[in-house]
């Protein structure tokens, strides 16, 4: 028999192979079953009425989670919670129509104003405390002299309209940047999350929404906290702006 032969017909590199096949398909299924954990069961609608379809390999084990709220979590469901009411109704009798936002298509959480259900906790740091907080609860954090302090300039509206006045800055001081600014909209305080604006020298300008669309930002529960799922409706809102702010923004381009 040859070098590292074991049999005459097996050698150590056959087995070799042989156990990598086995050891990557059981991580193939094992990375599928784990997949299932969220998303899963699925929804469709192919044949005209909703129903769960479960995949190939079905569904794995139900696993228990304890997420840094303290709080416990199985997953998959034992027992999945009902379809969830979407605020949107196809536009076309077949199947996989596109979806019309019903009523206030900013607050509908479709299209590009969807969001996810995350919790409804606040993000915080290593020790304990908000990681989002405003500039007048971080002593130690300023705007920089060489940049444009937004505190105190008005907000304008993509109509170009004023929509308020920017009354204080919401920084993520772990990162060190700027993810909120913190408007007087008549009187009450709305959060204008920074990626969705354009600070100059003389104003902020904002091309999602119009100035009288800025009343309705989902607010915080805490005037100086907000929380994941917080985050997530704000984003959506102003996300959801860019398609539905007005209704040539729907419409085809040529």
């Amino acid at each position: 028999m040859g070098t590292g032969a074991i049999t005459q017909y097996v050698d150590v590199a056959q087995v070799v192979v042989y156990l990598f096949l086995f050891f990557f398909v059981g991580l193939v299924v094992y990375l599928t079953l784990e997949s299932k954990r969220e998303g899963f069961p699925l929804e469709t609608e192919r044949f005209g009425k909703i129903r769960r379809e479960y995949g190939i390999l079905g569904m794995p084990r139900i696993k228990k989670f304890v997420t840094e709220f303290g709080e416990t979590y199985f997953a998959p469901m034992a027992n999945p919670p009902n379809t969830e009411k979407v605020s949107a109704v196809p536009i076309h009798p077949w199947n996989g129509a596109p979806l019309a936002p019903v009523g206030n298509p900013l607050l509908a959480g479709v299209g590009p104003g969807s969001y996810a259900n995350r919790a409804d906790h606040v993000d915080y740091d290593l020790e304990g405390h908000a990681r989002i907080r405003p500039l007048r609860k971080l002593h130690e954090i300023s705007i920089s002299k060489i940049d444009t302090n937004p505190i105190g300039l008005s907000v304008i509206g993509a109509d170009g309209q004023k929509a308020g006045t920017v009354t204080d800055v919401w920084v993520d001081h772990m990162e060190m940047l700027i993810r909120y600014l913190e408007v007087d909209v008549a009187g009450n305080r709305t959060l204008l999350p920074i990626n969705f604006s354009r600070i100059g020298k003389r104003d902020i300008k904002v091309q999602s929404i119009l100035a009288s669309q800025f009343n309705q930002v989902p607010k915080t529960k805490h005037p100086e906290e907000v929380t994941l799922l917080e985050e997530e409706k704000i984003m959506a809102y102003f996300g959801a702006g860019t398609l539905y702010a007005t209704p040539g923004r729907q419409e085809p381009l040529i």
